[in-house]
């Protein structure tokens, strides 16, 4: 086994030397076919050779940190079901050299701009179809030609704002295309992640590497759509399916790198042939949109009457001009793989030269001779059924390998091709090169590699990202589609001259920019999703402070285990809180304290119990998730804290009394942190108000239901309940200090329910939900208050009138505090209404509603 260094080479005695060539293979893209290291890897296999074992193991874990503190996944089906995988990065990058890369730079801006090209044509004067060059039914056949979309003319003519390309290199060197992503392309905002990820956890390894960047690509992007804007203050929106689609990581990351909201097409409508973003200020009129739905989903009038994604009318407002579609509609018309062999004969026609890049051999089975080559050479090809709607057929069966079909699914496949030949393509197997995979921190091994790069218009034609997803299929098949699940992901480099200048300031196209405050085109989805974080966050605190008193009062020290009365009055309070049925209560009290304690560590550790503690965690994190690209870095990793401490349980060995009160104690203090920055750091725009408005209504709410179970039956001086709810109410040393003496039903209830200067008090949480009400749009002609606004202001006022007196006294005969029960009916009602009355008047077009 030899290594990179000669002995006059070799690097600090502290470092380990990475080892070449392995004993399984070669690497394609690291040496030549003479067996020395390409020129353009020297540098870096040097300082990567150079880093000690504590730095390795050092990038290893920064790495791992950062992908799972930005809970960087995709979803993928396993099992018929959608599950969230995480995102699989090598650190050891891909690199690309200078001249290489000015080679496919010159390839895919020609590439990119045939396929405008061809799409200008066939929504046009379609004289690729009149002069032969195109058959008619690769065009008029293929499900991804929206006639709707033909003769409506697009802005400068650019039908692909933004396309990718993917690449493989074989063995000796030559680059393919392999496909062409022109209807909704994925993959830059993870090519963008691994890069920041990759930049830090190898700081040295990436300054000392001549490496070009990436940011100046998205100015660019961004600078090109927006002059499509027909005002200087453009709305521009990412159009995507919801968290429930694969990508939806990337869709928030680019929303956020861009300053884009996120919306679905719920949230969009089309009035007078023009296209409005709902907000809780009204329509407001929408410039751009980024789509990351396929084309024929995008309008149900129109173009696929069955979808639920698009936004009726949608196709009106195209032909009237009054937005811009990134890509335009119908674009995935050449993403067909059927085009690729015809793509040569049509670089000749428009620009008489052939392709800089070819595409790997294909042949499309609706021609006679090369429907019998196909069927010649089934047990070589790879079979795809290309003319079928993406939005339709799922990719993973639509693809055949003849290598791997039994002679009966050959047959099949050979019968299906007759019948139908227009359907599918045959298509060369291109077997990648390899590259350099960092296995572990010790060694490289050889891994099959394939390249996905992209491209944007730019005001002067097509500009190339100097960069690139790259795939490496490390335990699965390199045919295969990408996010399987033993790919793994790389950045890539390109490499520049070392003496080449780095602009320190992104160059961008100059336009006049209003200055703006407050930040008020909320899309009412999101004004929602941040009014149930708002709630969720504080039912999760709750819940937390009520399961720590559980926990604390079970323990030994506190020698109130064996009390049944103690033991009842907890186990009602989680039924009152929904973490216990009531018939699993009345079964988990016959067996006494050791009974109590296994429900409550199902409660607390299983994350399939339905009414546990995981299951409030999830509705925050899913919550979160669909506001993320709102969020800020540190908001995010505070949350994400918060919901990976369940994680910690399970590693606990037994879980022992004093490791939970720990950890919840560590999750309310994450929670403390969540609301300072919250406090401390969002900008006082409508999204705050909503977050806030759902924390004080919920913490009415909780408040309420504890102060009906602890005090409106029996004598809670006597039997500590009083204590219990202080406690909960974080409320106790406000209550000591004030009166310095043992609780008293009256000031414990005057300091929970009155007191407009205690910030945990129920008129606390009211009169605050109040001023953010006053401030949110609302018909101010009319001489009424709002619904909701009507009814905090009924209960404020039954609250400062209250007479504790009066609420402390019992009726004898039926052993109740009657009044106080009444009053605490009134705000638990008080509330669901004024909920109801919030969504109805921001949210009810929005989303469905929620518990």
């Amino acid at each position: 086994m030899s290594t990179l260094y000669s002995r006059d080479q070799s690097p600090d005695s502290q470092g380990s030397p990475i080892i070449y060539p392995p004993k399984d293979g070669t690497f394609d893209e690291l040496v030549s076919s003479d067996g020395s290291v390409r020129p353009h890897w020297h540098g870096l296999l040097n300082t990567f050779s150079g880093l000690t074992q504590d730095a390795r193991r050092h990038a290893h874990e920064t790495a791992a940190r950062m992908l799972h503190d930005d809970r960087m996944t995709y979803l993928a089906r396993q099992d018929n079901q959608q599950a969230a995988r995480p995102w699989q990065l090598d650190l050891f990058p891909l690199l690309i050299s200078q001249a290489e890369w000015r080679q496919l730079e010159a390839g895919l801006i020609q590439r990119a701009h045939l396929l405008n090209h061809i799409l200008n044509d066939l929504y046009g004067p379609q004289q690729l179809i009149k002069n032969g060059t195109l058959p008619p039914a690769v065009v008029f056949g293929n499900p991804q030609f929206l006639r709707p979309c033909h003769g409506i003319p697009v802005q400068g003519g650019t039908y692909l704002h933004f396309l990718a390309v993917d690449l493989a290199r074989s063995p000796d060197g030559q680059w393919w295309v392999l496909r062409d992503r022109t209807e909704a392309p994925t993959g830059a905002g993870f090519a963008l992640e691994n890069r920041t990820i990759v930049s830090r956890a190898l700081p040295n390894v990436f300054t000392q590497t001549p490496v070009q960047q990436l940011s100046a690509f998205f100015q660019t992007f961004s600078d090109h759509v927006l002059q499509f804007a027909q005002h200087d203050d453009p709305l521009a929106v990412v159009l995507s399916p919801g968290p429930q689609n694969a990508t939806y990581f990337e869709h928030a990351y680019l929303a956020r790198a861009l300053g884009y909201p996120v919306v679905e097409g719920a949230d969009l409508t089309v009035r007078d042939n023009r296209l409005f973003l709902k907000t809780v200020e009204g329509l407001k009129p929408v410039d751009l949109v980024l789509r990351r739905i396929y084309s024929d989903l995008c309008d149900p009038l129109e173009l696929n009457t069955e979808s639920v994604s698009g936004v009726p009318g949608l196709m009106q407002a195209i032909r009237a001009g009054q937005v811009t579609m990134v890509n335009a509609l119908g674009s995935g018309l050449v993403d067909s793989e059927v085009l690729l062999s015809f793509l040569p004969g049509v670089c000749q026609y428009f620009f008489h030269e052939g392709l800089k890049i070819p595409s790997v051999a294909t042949w499309w089975c609706g021609q006679p001779n090369e429907q019998s080559l196909v069927l010649d050479r089934l047990d070589e090809l790879m079979i795809r059924r290309v003319l079928s709607s993406p939005s339709t057929a799922p990719q993973r069966h639509i693809s055949s390998f003849g290598t791997d079909l039994s002679q009966q699914s050959k047959e099949q496949l050979r019968r299906a091709i007759i019948r139908r030949g227009h359907e599918y393509v045959g298509r060369e197997i291109v077997s990648p090169s390899t590259a350099p995979f960092w296995s572990n921190q010790e060694s490289l091994k050889p891994v099959p590699m394939t390249l996905r790069m992209y491209i944007t218009a730019s005001p002067h034609g097509y500009t190339v990202m100097p960069g690139g997803l790259t795939r490496v299929s490390v335990q699965s098949d390199p045919r295969g589609h990408w996010h399987e699940p033993g790919d793994f992901s790389k950045d890539t480099w390109i490499l520049r001259e070392r003496h080449e200048h780095v602009p320190n300031i992104i160059p961008h196209v100059p336009h006049t920019l209003h200055l703006r405050r407050g930040g008020r085109d909320l899309p009412s989805r999101t004004a929602d999703n941040f009014f149930w974080f708002g709630r969720y966050l504080e039912r999760a605190e709750g819940a937390i402070r009520v399961l720590r008193s559980f926990v604390e009062r079970l323990s030994g020290a506190s020698e109130l285990g064996a009390d049944p009365e103690m033991l009842h009055r907890l186990v009602s309070l989680l039924v009152v809180q929904e973490h216990l049925a009531q018939r699993r209560a009345r079964r988990v009290l016959i067996g006494g304290a050791r009974a109590v304690e296994r429900e409550l560590r199902t409660i607390l550790f299983d994350p399939d119990s339905p009414d546990g503690l995981a299951k409030i965690l999830m509705n925050v994190r899913l919550t979160a998730d669909r506001v993320r690209e709102r969020l800020s870095t540190d908001t995010w990793k505070i949350l994400m804290e918060l919901a990976n401490v369940p994680q910690e349980w399970r590693r606990t060995k037994g879980q022992s009394i004093d490791d939970t009160i720990r950890l919840l104690s560590r999750m309310i203090q994450h929670l403390a942190a969540l609301n300072g920055m919250v406090m401390e750091n969002m900008t006082r725009s409508y999204a705050w108000r909503f977050l806030e408005m759902g924390r004080r209504l919920e913490r009415v709410r909780h408040l309420s239901k504890l102060v009906r179970h602890l005090t409106t039956r029996g004598s809670p001086e006597a039997t500590g309940a009083l204590n219990l709810l202080l406690e909960l109410a974080d409320s106790y040393i406000t209550y000591r200090t004030r009166y310095k003496s043992e609780a008293n039903l009256g000031a414990v209830l005057d300091l929970l329910l009155a007191d407009e200067t205690n910030p945990r008090s129920v008129i606390f949480q009211l009169v605050t939900f109040e001023t953010h009400m006053e401030m949110l749009p609302h018909d101010r002609s009319q001489a009424r208050l709002p619904p909701a606004l009507q009814t905090s202001t009924r209960l404020c006022t039954e609250l400062r009138l209250a007479d504790m007196v009066r609420l402390s006294a019992m009726n004898e005969k039926s052993g109740v505090r009657s009044h106080l029960e009444r009053l605490i009916r009134q705000l638990e009602q008080g509330v669901q209404k004024i909920s109801d009355e919030v969504m109805h008047l921001y949210f009810n077009h929005s989303m469905p509603k929620r518990v």
